[in-house]
């Protein structure tokens, strides 16, 4: 609301290139910023159903046969791939109340490329996919899963952007060697005196354990 608020320590842990373009002052750069490249983005697919497997598990990996090729779909493509690898999870085998009595809840995750690779239209393309991961599911053994669908939702690469995550990559900049541990971009800024970042797109890297240790490395940076 335009209030000006004054500290000895600024911390942002929004996503870093989207805190450069959105939050910094005018003019403000950082090449390693701008030099980022990013790991694959993913479609997800949320879903409340009445089907159940008959081997439940609360997470399962599914591999395509064409591994190498279809990463290289995503990765240098940008299409998405031919014979997906994805990861399916149940959250209501392990807790029953995530769901209504006799339901169940899935989330089903297909790598696709992000948003700096690729231009695919997700808007339209969107729904058309959506069938294709609910297709791809009854050919894999999950026979009956669109059938017991009562309710879904479906978040795209262009949900990822709109949540503040640069290129629509929810997994940050990709693990190159060049973009890990300390060349990733620094926890200090070196422009605007006491200004710390913290988060995925920030030393050390992307990851639950990697972005806690970024917001140690901030502590450390305020605290000295």
């Amino acid at each position: 609301d335009g209030e000006f608020v004054p500290a000895d320590v600024v911390v942002l842990n929004a996503d870093l290139p989207i805190a450069v373009d959105e939050l910094l002052p005018p003019g403000y750069s950082s090449r390693s910023v701008r030099r980022l490249r990013y790991s694959p983005s993913a479609v997800v697919l949320h879903a409340g159903s009445s089907w159940a497997p008959e081997q439940p598990t609360h997470h399962t990996i599914e591999f395509g046969s064409s591994w190498q090729r279809t990463f290289a779909e995503i990765i240098d493509d940008g299409v998405v791939m031919s014979d997906p690898s994805f990861l399916v999870t149940a959250p209501t085998v392990t807790d029953v109340s995530l769901a209504p009595a006799g339901r169940h809840s899935y989330y089903v995750l297909f790598p696709t490329p992000n948003l700096q690779r690729s231009s695919i239209d997700w808007q339209s393309f969107g729904p058309r996919y959506r069938d294709q991961i609910i297709e791809t599911l009854e050919k894999r053994g999950y026979d009956g899963f669109g059938g017991g669908i009562e309710c879904t939702h479906l978040v795209t690469p262009d949900d990822w952007r709109a949540q503040g995550m640069a290129a629509g990559a929810p997994f940050a900049a990709s693990h190159r060697f060049t973009q890990t541990g300390p060349f990733r971009p620094a926890t200090l800024s070196r422009s605007i005196e006491n200004l710390v970042f913290a988060g995925s797109n920030t030393q050390p890297g992307v990851g639950v354990p990697m972005v806690l240790v970024s917001g140690r490395l901030a502590a450390q940076r305020v605290t000295g």
